[in-house]
């Protein structure tokens, strides 16, 4: 029993365990197999380019491997967790930024330049003076920006302080950190690893640059506040009583929404959970605490959004999460899969699907968790283009679960590099190549949807 993993997950057990040899050998073992992958990836070099694929692929593999063996890890040793997670991370960093984060980055100089990136394209003769290494790079180059204001703003705001490529990447390397830590503090480190040893998640934000982690860290910080006061201890219903929003209840529930509406206004697949977080509290507690709730939630998002309309005349069919119009299914799920097999059904009846379902499950699920491993589910699954850091985006809500299809689909995504094989262009994998990359991730998703309804920690209030 003292050397078990039965023993290391029961919230019992006694703080003077002291491991046994074993448990820390595997440890160890797993956290070199981690960092060894990590090391043959930067050493491979960026996945866009062909010629580094097998490498790359090798090492990914390698760092898979250990990933899963962490997840056999006790509950001990967190600050060799982390200092683990900083030497993945740092290993990772040399490697050249993802074509994503240089055409932000562009698209901050265009705006920087007084030109609306919005209304522009990258080929447009009066942006030949801003054309550059990072513009060589940019792919679609007759495509305006996709970027919420928000997003636009944060990389203008980079572009006028001078910051290059790494820098950014460390940067977000920082808020990736600062999101372990707080896992890891939250869940224990061998929840915490889930994330902090996590091959995409390392790879996504230290190597390519993608800027997940500036999202995610408000959507965390949100998530772990609600679900301390309101799904643990069913604040939802005590509002009222306990001087409404303007009580230290109502704040709490207050900086909550307004950390997820931060994370909705730099990416707008979290503005579901926004409205949900309003539904939840006027439901429970008064359509004047709802409606406050929501508006808390969109401060961010309307600032930014009145800009956007105002000055930069954003048209915002472009920059929602997948776009009505849009007929690039070579990386979905169901969209990929409809057309396969002969039927022509456009992006814009999976985008109505996606709003449908979450109306659905708003009324269906009465905690955040739940709500937004469900919704998040679905909007992937459904996803008109889905690339392997988008999965990320379930990481706040999924890591508490323990998320089986996250943690699957954590290194199954890594096949989306494969289709680089093929063109140097737009990429798509073959059926066997796109049923091993989403089976898992869509067993998952089932699975939690049919059993995930108890906690494994804590009292968990499913309805007041």
């Amino acid at each position: 029993m003292r050397g078990s993993l039965q023993y290391y997950d029961s919230s019992a057990g006694s703080v003077f365990h002291r491991a046994s040899k074993r448990e820390l050998l595997l440890f160890l073992l797993s956290g070199f197999l981690f960092l060894l992958g990590c090391y043959r990836m930067s050493v491979a070099g960026t996945p866009e380019v062909s010629e580094n694929i097998s490498d790359f692929m090798l090492g990914a593999g390698i760092a898979c491997f250990g990933f899963v063996l962490s997840w056999y890890n006790g509950k001990r040793w967190a600050g060799l967790m982390l200092a683990v997670a900083v030497v993945a991370r740092l290993v990772l960093l040399p490697i050249p930024a993802s074509e994503d984060l240089l055409r932000r980055m562009w698209e901050g100089e265009v705006l920087d330049a007084d030109y609306n990136p919005y209304l522009l394209t990258p080929n447009a003769e009066e942006l030949a003076p801003l054309q550059d290494a990072n513009w060589e790079r940019i792919s679609r180059k007759d495509q305006t920006s996709l970027q919420t204001p928000m997003s636009l703003a944060a990389f203008r705001l980079f572009s006028a302080m001078g910051f290059n490529a790494w820098a950014l990447k460390a940067i977000f390397v920082v808020f990736d950190l600062w999101i372990c830590v707080m896992l890891t503090l939250r869940y224990g480190p061998k929840k915490g690893a889930l994330y902090a040893w996590n091959p995409l998640v390392v790879y996504s934000i230290a190597g390519g640059g993608h800027m997940e982690s500036m999202m995610l860290l408000p959507a965390l910080g949100g998530f772990l506040i609600w679900d301390a006061w309101v799904d643990r201890k069913g604040g939802a219903v005590v509002i009222n009583a306990n001087g409404g929003l303007s009580g230290g209840l109502g704040q709490m529930v207050s900086f909550a929404a307004l950390l997820i509406g931060l994370a909705a206004a730099l990416n707008l697949v979290f503005l579901p959970i926004v409205v949900w977080m309003s539904w939840h509290i006027l439901s429970k507690s008064g359509f004047k605490s709802g409606m406050a709730i929501l508006l808390v939630g969109l401060i961010p998002l309307l600032a930014f959004s009145g800009w956007g309309a105002i000055s930069l005349k954003v048209d915002w069919s472009s920059v929602l999460p997948f776009r009505p119009g849009t007929n690039d299914y070579s990386l979905s799920l169901l969209p990929a899969t409809i057309e396969k097999l002969g039927f022509s059904v456009g992006a814009d009846y999976f985008y109505w699907a996606v709003l449908l379902v979450s109306i659905i499950l708003m009324f269906r699920n009465e905690t955040m968790e739940r709500f937004s491993n469900l919704y998040i589910g679905t909007y992937l699954v459904l996803g008109v283009a889905v690339f392997p850091w988008h999965f990320l985006w379930l990481a706040p809500f999924a890591l508490g679960v323990k998320h089986v299809g996250f943690r699957l689909v954590s290194m199954t995504a890594f096949l989306y590099f494969l289709a680089y094989q093929a063109t140097e262009g737009d990429v798509g994998l073959e059926s066997w190549q796109s049923a091993v990359l989403w089976v898992p991730f869509l067993i998952g998703v089932i699975s939690y949807a049919l059993t995930g309804r108890s906690r494994e920690d804590g009292l968990y209030v499913r309805s007041y």
